[in-house]
């Protein structure tokens, strides 16, 4: 069993977010505060509540799901470059000009993994529109893309 505190999200009241219930000394389920509950360990952030119990929330479609995986994408590059100090992968390959050669070189490597990233997105994305294949996971899109570290 878990905690979970929820919301009302368009008309359902809905899980936003769950903690172990070992993280909420003096929680009293008996006298619970209105929008907390004791779940079972498989409800998630997103369930929502149907009479006594929890249901899943409807799978994406297509249209969220590809917006999701684009997010992802992103959020995956910015953190890449975020390890080099850059705000994001926008701002590392600014430095693709840059007069210092580090930053240069930094640059210019952030411009081909943004685009290796983004090429692989689109072949993807293009499969599955084409019906040649499903649309991954956001777990499984990782893998599909081309690792991302820095040289030497």
């Amino acid at each position: 069993m878990k905690y979970a505190n929820t919301a009302i999200i368009n008309g359902l009241e809905t899980v936003a977010a769950t903690y172990p219930l070992a993280l909420v000394p003096g929680w009293d389920p008996e006298n619970p505060l209105p929008g907390t509950y004791a779940v079972p360990d498989e409800v998630e952030k997103g369930w929502a509540r149907d009479g006594g119990g929890w249901v899943p929330p409807p799978p994406p479609t297509p249209e969220e799901l590809q917006r999701q995986c684009e997010a992802a994408v992103q959020r995956r590059l910015d953190a890449f470059a975020q390890t080099r100090g850059y705000d994001g992968i926008l701002s590392a390959c600014t430095y693709a000009t840059s007069t210092n050669p580090k930053f240069r070189a930094e640059g210019q490597h952030a411009v081909e993994a943004r685009d290796a990233a983004w090429a692989a997105w689109h072949g993807i994305l293009e499969a599955a529109q084409a019906g040649g294949r499903e649309m991954p996971t956001l777990d499984g899109l990782f893998a599909e893309l081309p690792a991302l570290g820095w040289p030497g």
